[in-house]
């Protein structure tokens, strides 16, 4: 008798332990995942600023296409996330489009027509989202700007996030692209990857990676936003002469 009581509190004790310790562990997993879902960021760091994202893309036009995706819902997907952290810095956010479905897939959602609402915005900043696309072997995320010392540095300063995060040995360069060109504020052509590579296009499609890259665009632009507007010369990291051009 006494040796079957024995065993039932052995029984119920290692039951309690493993009760405890799933809760111990479950209460980790849900502050870490709270942590990364609402970080404990100062919520006023951006307080005042309006960033402006364009997912590329939309409706009739989806843009590059890779094996399975095409570049539209993956630039859509960042921008969410991105939008996201933006606001938990403090940040006002405008997208100039936010859901799938919303540029009919009848209607071709005209460039003119976008900058032209981005102009009217006010905005601080533009982040237009895009993805690569060339031939199967190239890969690598790579910010664009067109012209502009607040430009060129606000791309720069993401691409350095960038190449952090995916080791990547693209640096940021000059593109002539009509958004760019036209809007009246500094502006950046983040290009996530190659939706071309297979092996890309599957990190593109990961909901993780699209966090992780979104993360990483934030901390450029923050960055840029609490020091791009210094001046050349007391900014740790100038131009090479050829690529800037003034204001």
């Amino acid at each position: 008798m006494r040796h079957e009581l024995r065993m039932r509190v052995i029984k119920w004790s290692r039951f309690i332990i493993l009760i405890v310790v799933l809760e111990i562990v479950m209460g980790m997993h849900a502050s870490t995942a709270k942590a990364y879902v609402d970080p404990d960021m100062p919520g006023n760091l951006l307080r005042g600023r309006t960033i402006i994202l364009d997912p590329g893309h939309g409706g009739k036009d989806p843009g590059a296409k890779g094996l399975i995706a095409q570049e539209d819902q993956i630039n859509l997907a960042v921008a969410l996330d991105l939008r996201q952290w933006l606001k938990a810095g403090g940040a006002h956010v405008k997208m100039t489009w936010e859901r799938p479905g919303q540029i009919p897939s009848s209607k071709k959602y005209r460039v003119r027509q976008r900058v032209n609402w981005i102009n009217q915005t006010g905005g601080t900043v533009l982040i237009d989202i895009h993805c690569n696309s060339a031939g199967p072997q190239w890969r690598g995320p790579q910010t664009f700007y067109w012209q502009g010392k607040d430009s060129y540095y606000l791309a720069h300063d993401i691409q350095k996030e960038l190449q952090y995060f995916t080791h990547t040995k693209r640096s940021v360069a000059r593109i002539d692209q009509y958004v760019l060109r036209y809007v009246h504020m500094p502006a950046a052509n983040v290009e996530l990857g190659f939706i071309s590579n297979p092996q890309e296009e599957k990190l593109l499609l990961s909901s993780q990676y699209q966090r992780e890259l979104s993360w990483y665009i934030f901390l450029g632009i923050e960055q840029w936003l609490l020091k791009g507007r210094l001046p050349v010369h007391v900014l740790q990291s100038p131009p090479p002469g050829h690529l800037l051009i003034p204001n």
